[in-house]
């Protein structure tokens, strides 16, 4: 199996699959907008926990609707 995650520089790392030009986390299980949910997410690296939901404490994260955006979601 794949490790979760991959090295991106002497100090950083991310979580396998996040690296990419489509990028699909190894940590995503289902379908983005039908039933899609982490399978680490109490375990989620500190990457993740600092990445709001676009309207989380009233502020908007244009990187959220822009990922929500690739699988035709509407932005929250």
């Amino acid at each position: 199996s794949r490790p979760l995650t991959e090295q991106i520089s002497p100090f950083h790392r991310c979580m396998s699959g996040t690296n990419q030009k489509n990028p699909r986390c190894i940590a995503l299980a289902g379908t983005p907008g039908k039933n899609a949910c982490c399978t680490i997410y109490e375990n989620r690296s500190s990457t993740c926990r600092e990445f709001a939901m676009s309207g989380e404490n009233g502020e908007v994260n244009e990187a959220c609707n822009r990922a929500r955006a690739k699988y035709g979601l509407t932005p929250l």
